[in-house]
């Protein structure tokens, strides 16, 4: 999996600084100055415009930035889109110079940083730490006289192809935009028995067709294409899957191949190690952690796998409609306003719904959830496993079963409160069959005192 597109910025001394672009490069083997945009202000006066982040070519002076790098500052305006890098690129060219460099001083978590295609050689350096290399380097290289005004501009760099991605073996990670669990039951943000998110699925640095004309993204203004990233990339993947699943399985319902693709997920990276998920320190550096079904859900989809998912966990409208009779301190009359059904019924639990997962946000003593799957494959005998935290006590019964095809077997699963943490404990339901189906169900639980 692409995990980033890079694009090489190199200073003298064969140092190498990375960042995010897709913009061709400068001229090979030529090294070019390297000028701050502090330094090539007309007036001191015009930083009330916030010129730093090179938005106005007719703030700054021509004569000392054609035929050099322009290096801009990364304000909250990026953040806010009252600036963009398409801008600065076209500032770039109206001032004859021969490529950009746009540095992040600061931090701002949450951001997402997309490559923006550029016609001129450009980079984006997200990394706080790189920047401040870069900035250093500049400084050092930058002869000033007493007021401290530039003299001698020494600094020189160069900018390589940005067109070509790099691939790493910890791909696939969890974006650090990716919304996490546990999910919530109401706006007392109590947990609710509901594992949130479902599944992982790409959804940064998206290359797909963009409509020019569209106008919430400065940065692709005209374009056709845009490689952007979010729940907005990643859900149309889903999507896609779930259309191809619905071909060959035409008379399956929705429960059903959401089973399918969340039974069938991968919890490991390329190398084979368990996923991880990005996530930003106590100081606002991102740092890596391992994943949990809070980050990932039942883990990154495998549509190979999931068209042939060996069992399913099917559930019907009056089975949601008992879940949301189950919701606790739920309105019966506002379920009948919504859905044209009643709650006069016997309620069960929010956790008794057939979904391909397992949450208890409350488990006090011992509580037994029973998951019915169907077989959509030939006749297969499932060994059947399970594992938790210690703190929890996991037992799934029975411990093998045959399903015929067609058929549905019901599996008993038992969960104990060992000892309370006040954190959540994570784990897996698995049946291994004897024609190599691997059905998953990620069990997330937080014990609690009586």
């Amino acid at each position: 999996m692409i995990e980033d597109i890079r694009i090489i910025l190199h200073l003298e001394m064969g140092k190498i600084l990375s960042g995010l672009g897709l913009s061709p490069a400068t001229r090979a083997n030529k090294s070019l100055t390297l000028v701050s945009v502090s330094d090539v202000l007309l007036d001191s006066s015009v930083m009330k415009y916030n010129p730093l982040d090179c938005q106005r070519p007719d703030l700054l002076n021509k004569n000392l930035v054609e035929g050099k790098i322009l290096l801009c500052g990364y304000s909250f305006n990026f953040v806010s889109g009252t600036a963009s890098i398409k801008k600065v690129s076209e500032t770039a060219k109206i001032l004859g110079a021969a490529g950009f460099v746009v540095a992040v001083e600061n931090s701002y978590p949450g951001t997402k940083y997309d490559p923006v295609p550029a016609a001129l050689p450009g980079i984006l350096i997200t990394d706080v730490t790189t920047t401040k290399e870069l900035i250093d380097y500049y400084n050092c290289s930058t002869k000033r006289d007493w007021a401290g005004r530039p003299t001698v501009f020494q600094g020189v760099a160069s900018i390589a192809d940005g067109l070509a991605p790099i691939l790493h073996n910890s791909a696939p990670q969890v974006a650090i935009f990716s919304s996490r669990g546990p999910d919530v039951k109401d706006f007392s943000f109590e947990d609710a028995d509901v594992l949130k998110p479902d599944i992982l699925a790409p959804g940064s640095l998206i290359w797909a067709a963009w409509a020019p004309n569209g106008t919430d993204e400065a940065n692709y203004e005209g374009e056709g294409f845009a490689m952007i990233s979010g729940t907005s990339m990643a859900a149309p993947h889903i999507a896609g899957i779930a259309a191809l699943m619905k071909q060959k399985y035409p008379r399956w319902s929705p429960a059903a191949i959401k089973s399918a693709l969340m039974t069938t997920a991968n919890t490991l990276d390329r190398s084979g190690r368990p996923l991880q998920a990005q996530q930003y320190s106590d100081t606002e550096l991102m740092m890596l952690s391992p994943a949990t079904p809070f980050d990932f859900g039942s883990g990154e989809v495998n549509p190979k796998a999931a068209l042939d998912p060996g069992l399913i966990l099917d559930a019907s409208y009056l089975d949601y409609i008992n879940f949301l009779c189950s919701m606790p301190g739920v309105d019966p009359q506002e379920v009948s306003n919504i859905t044209g059904a009643s709650c006069n019924f016997a309620r069960g639990k929010p956790s008794d719904l057939n979904s391909p997962s397992i949450a208890i946000s409350h488990l006090v003593g011992t509580q037994t959830v029973k998951r019915t799957v169907t077989n959509v494959a030939e006749t297969e005998t499932y060994v059947i496993s399970a594992r938790i935290s210690p703190e929890i006590a996991i037992e799934a019964s029975p411990p093998a079963m045959t399903i015929l095809p067609g058929s549905s077997k019901v599996i008993s699963v038992s969960l104990t409160t060992r000892w309370v943490t006040g954190r959540y404990s994570f784990g897996e339901i698995l049946l291994k069959g004897n024609r190599g189906h691997m059905v998953r169900i990620p069990v997330v639980a937080m014990g609690a005192g009586g």
